[in-house]
């Protein structure tokens, strides 16, 4: 059992709702374009699903903004919640559920679990935790993350933040505690972020450097340390869509820096494919012939968001995929 870093505390938040509204709402146009430098109206608190929230600061002012892309109109404009950063100060603060419907986050003083369809809130506790973080959500039902337990004992070895520490929730249940390494269908869910399906584990990406490669494990229950390959041509994954296509920033010259660096907030962010991908497995004996060149067809990727938009971003991943799918058709 290991002892979570800062890197492994970052605030990622996602949705919460027993029934998807994906049906209903019209499909996102892709590529989506950030109206950037513009005045944007405020949303409310019932905007219904969203297909992506941004996470920025207005110019000269520090203050957190979360801006929402309404799925049904592609109307943009802000959200009136108080969300606090990432606990290295990295984080984006929220997660939204893969159907759009709901957006969990962390407030200056507690979780918020918020219905974005009928502007109802949730506030999740444990009363054997001293503190919840809200850190991704498997469906449209089910939210989990990391919990700090009491340490009255002051032993090193307990208490704290861990790994395995998780809570879990679903309507109409609450909050309970969880152990994230012995999760149903999930060999190491407290690992990694954002969620990716019980066959993906994203372990991030080092220092946060573009020119360091990520580092991705194809897992299982009977192999749950997996085995890792290399994404060179992304910064960052900022949603998987199914356990196939991952979003991130495009880096395919792995700069360390300039505009390809979502640090700097206008690289270009793309869904790359991993489906008919030679992979390029760590081990030697597990990489194919193309395993170098794999990412590097451009059929494999599709440009979602333009560049210029705020690099911190979560996206409703089964609206998304509709949207994927139907620019794939219509091109």
């Amino acid at each position: 059992m290991k002892r979570l870093t800062a890197l492994g505390l970052l605030l990622s938040l996602v949705g919460l709702t027993g029934c998807s509204s994906s049906d209903e709402a019209a499909v996102v146009a892709l590529p989506i374009e950030y109206p950037a430098g513009k005045d944007l109206p405020d949303l409310g608190k019932a905007p219904g699903p969203l297909a992506a929230i941004w996470w920025t600061s207005p110019a000269g002012d520090e203050a957190v903004e979360a801006v929402g892309l309404v799925a049904e109109t592609g109307k943009f404009g802000t959200l009136p919640i108080d969300v606090v950063r990432g606990w290295d100060g990295d984080g984006p603060g929220f997660v939204l559920s893969p159907d759009g419907r709901m957006i969990a986050y962390s407030s200056p003083d507690k979780v918020v679990i918020h219905d974005l369809a009928s502007g109802r809130k949730e506030f999740p506790t444990i009363k054997t935790s001293d503190a919840l973080v809200p850190y991704g959500w498997i469906d449209g039902n089910h939210l989990y993350g990391i919990a700090s337990l009491p340490n009255p004992s002051g032993n090193p070895d307990e208490g704290g933040w861990w790994d395995s520490y998780g809570w879990a929730w679903e309507p109409g249940e609450g909050a309970k505690l969880v152990n994230l390494g012995e999760f149903p269908g999930h060999p190491h869910l407290g690992y990694g972020r954002p969620y990716a399906g019980t066959g993906l584990t994203i372990a991030g990406s080092g220092d946060g450097s573009c020119a360091d490669a990520l580092v991705l494990r194809e897992v299982s229950t009977d192999g749950p340390d997996g085995e890792p390959f290399l994404v060179p041509v992304l910064c960052d994954v900022l949603g998987v869509v199914g356990s196939e296509i991952l979003l991130g920033h495009w880096n395919s010259e792995q700069s360390a820096g300039e505009s390809s660096d979502p640090r700097y907030a206008d690289g270009t962010l793309v869904a790359l494919d991993l489906r008919g991908a030679d992979l390029p497995f760590v081990d030697p004996a597990l990489r194919g012939p193309d395993a170098d060149q794999a990412f590097n067809d451009p059929a494999l990727r599709r440009v979602v968001v333009t560049a210029g938009a705020p690099h911190l971003v979560s996206f409703a991943t089964d609206l998304i995929g509709e949207a994927l799918e139907a620019d794939r058709g219509a091109s």
